[in-house]
C-alpha cells in the first residue's frame, strides 16, 4: 500500500515537472521572439497527425470511463457483497464463462470496464469472472457486435470476433485467476473514507468521481505514448509482410495495440486492410479493445503490477495461437 502511494506521487512529481519545463519552454521562445518558429513545428504535418490521434483517443475515452465509473460506483453502493456471491458462480470455469457474457449486462467500451471489472472483483465475485469480464465485454457487447456486421456485412466475421474473443478471455481468466482478489488489486486511499450520513447517490458520485479521476489520468499518458506510436511506426513494414499468415498475425495484433481504437469503431479500420487475410483481421479487432498502449496504463493504475504483466503476456501468447490456429480453420 505505501509503495502504490509512493508511486503515485512520484508520478504526480513528474506530471508537475513536466509541466513547469513546458512552461519554461515556451516562456524562452516567447522573450526570444522565436515564436514564428514554434508556429512552423506545429505546422508539420506529424504534430498534426499527433494531435488529431491524441484527441480522438481522449475524446473516444473519457466518455466510457465516465459511464464505467458511475456503473462503478452504482454497484459498490447499491449491490452488496453477499447478493453478488449469491448470484454469482464462483467456480473457475462457470466463473469465467459467466464473466464473459456480462457485457450484455454492462455494455462498456474498453475504457470504461476497468473500473468495472474491478468494482465487481472488490463486491466478490471469482477473481477468474472477474478478469473474463475485463477481457471480454468491450468485445462480446451487442454494441460492437452490431458495429463489426455493419463493417463487414458478414456473419462470419462478427462470429469470428466472438469466438476467438471468448475462447482468450475464458482461457486466461482461468489460467492466471488467483484465489485471493487481493493479488489482483491496488488498493485507493479514498476506498478507506466512510460516508455514513450521504445520500445513496451522493455515495455513488463519490465513488465514481474516485474511479474516474484516477483512472482519467493514467488515460492520457497511456493516450499519449499511443499517438507518438501511432505517428511514427512506418506503415511499410506491415504492409511488405501480409502475405504471410502468420506474421501478418503478429503485426495486425502489434499495430492494434499500437492504434488503440475503441470498439465500437475498430471494425470499420479492420475492413480497409483488403490484403490481409479474415484472421489477421479478427485479430485486430480483439487485441486492442484487450490491451492497447493507453489501456495498459490504466491497467497499471487500477490493477496491481505483477498482475498486469501476466495478463499482457498471457493474452498476447494466447490470441496469437489461437490466430494461427484459426488462419488453417477458416479459409
Amino acid at each position: 500500500m505505501k509503495k502504490e502511494r509512493r508511486k503515485e506521487k512520484n508520478l504526480k512529481k513528474i506530471l508537475t515537472s513536466l509541466g513547469v519545463i513546458f512552461f519554461l519552454i515556451i516562456l524562452n521562445i516567447w522573450q526570444s521572439g522565436s515564436f514564428y518558429q514554434l508556429n512552423q513545428i506545429i505546422k508539420n504535418p506529424k504534430i498534426q497527425v499527433f494531435t488529431i490521434i491524441l484527441l480522438a483517443i481522449l475524446i473516444e475515452g473519457f466518455p466510457f470511463i465516465l459511464i464505467g465509473s458511475l456503473i462503478s460506483g452504482s454497484i459498490e453502493v447499491l449491490i452488496s457483497e453477499e447478493k453478488f456471491k449469491k448470484i454469482f458462480p464462483q467456480g473457475k470455469l462457470s466463473s469465467a464463462i459467466t464473466g464473459s457474457f456480462l457485457g450484455f449486462l454492462f455494455p462498456v467500451c474498453s475504457c470504461g470496464e476497468i473500473p468495472v471489472s474491478r468494482r465487481l472483483i472488490k463486491k466478490g465475485i471469482s477473481t477468474s469472472g472477474g478478469i473474463s469480464y475485463l477481457l471480454a465485454t468491450a468485445i462480446i457487447n451487442p454494441i460492437t457486435l452490431f458495429s463489426t456486421y455493419l463493417a463487414f456485412s458478414s456473419l462470419k466475421m462478427v462470429l469470428g470476433r466472438f469466438f476467438v474473443a471468448f475462447i482468450c478471455s475464458v482461457f486466461v481468466g482461468i489460467l492466471i485467476a488467483p484465489k485471493d482478489k487481493n493479488e489482483i488489486l491496488k488498493e485507493y486511499e479514498e476506498e478507506h473514507q466512510h460516508y455514513e450520513n450521504l445520500s445513496k447517490i451522493d455515495k455513488i458520485l463519490l465513488h465514481s468521481e474516485s474511479d474516474f479521476l484516477i483512472m482519467g489520468k493514467y488515460l492520457i499518458i497511456g493516450a499519449t505514448f499511443a499517438s507518438l506510436f501511432s505517428t511514427f511506426t512506418p506503415r511499410e513494414v506491415f504492409l511488405t509482410i501480409s502475405n504471410n499468415k502468420i506474421l501478418s498475425i503478429l503485426l495486425m495484433e502489434i499495430l492494434s495495440i499500437i492504434l488503440s481504437l475503441c470498439s465500437y469503431a475498430d471494425a470499420f479500420v479492420a475492413n480497409t486492410f483488403t490484403y490481409l487475410p479474415d484472421m489477421s483481421k479478427i485479430i485486430f479487432m480483439i487485441a486492442g479493445p484487450m490491451m492497447s498502449i493507453s489501456l495498459i496504463f490504466v491497467y497499471f493504475s487500477a490493477f496491481k503490477g505483477k498482475f498486469v504483466k501476466k495478463l499482457l503476456i498471457s493474452v498476447f501468447l494466447t490470441l496469437f495461437i489461437v490466430g494461427i490456429i484459426g488462419s488453417f480453420i477458416m479459409r
